[in-house]
């Protein structure tokens, strides 16, 4: 889940990417969603970022859902594996429950102004698509968000990837920046044990049973 570790986790990660010049950052996303103001921080973290961002739901079998659903859409590219889906991204309160009317529909507008200016730059279908995913809780499989343009590949693991995102022209931070990623080192920044151990108890899940 979203969590603020995942937050201070991929800041670290940024951080990391730009001080070793790398060429771009992924962030494989597995996630059924959390609080708007923390999936506000992490989308604000990703758009600040120096290094271009690649969000890329995976594993197969994987989930970017509710808030994971802007979370992907903010990456300079955004990625899926074969088996993985999007979506859902309907506000619900914090045990699961329905809003009332009137904040319900507050938190959609909001939700769906974010999202037009994260899917402006990738065509009607996909800003339509995204508005759905908040408004009906419209969800998609890998093949059907590339067909809509919400994602850029669809690829079978983080090689499949960076072979695909050879050449690819991305925007970052006002100017266009050509990717060169064949011949990428890969170097991984896992969470620390105190990362993940942060991460699990401020699960709001485990926090509620834990209270």
């Amino acid at each position: 889940p979203v969590t603020p570790v995942m937050i201070s986790y991929i800041e670290r990660g940024i951080e990391a990417a730009e001080r070793d010049g790398a060429e771009v950052l992924i962030v494989q996303l597995d996630t059924p969603g959390g609080q708007v103001d923390l999936m506000g921080e992490v989308v604000r973290t990703i758009l600040d970022a120096d290094v271009p961002v690649v969000v890329y739901v995976y594993p197969p079998g994987a989930y970017a859902a509710s808030a994971g659903t802007l979370i992907t859409l903010a990456g300079h590219v955004a990625a899926m594996a074969p088996g993985t889906t999007i979506g859902a991204a309907s506000p619900v309160g914090g045990q699961g429950e329905d809003l009332g009317e009137t904040l319900e529909q507050k938190l959609k507008e909001d939700l769906k102004a974010q999202a037009r200016a994260l899917t402006g730059r990738r065509g009607e279908a996909a800003v339509e698509w995204a508005e759905a995913a908040i408004d009906e809780a419209r969800a998609a499989t890998a093949d059907e968000a590339l067909a809509l343009g919400v994602i850029d590949f669809v690829a079978s693991d983080v090689e499949d990837l960076l072979a695909q995102m050879d050449g690819l022209e991305i925007e970052l931070r006002g100017e266009q920046v050509t990717l060169d990623t064949a011949e990428a080192e890969i170097r991984e920044v896992p969470m620390t044990l105190f990362e993940q151990i942060l991460h699990i108890i401020t699960n709001p899940t485990i926090a509620f049973i834990l209270l």
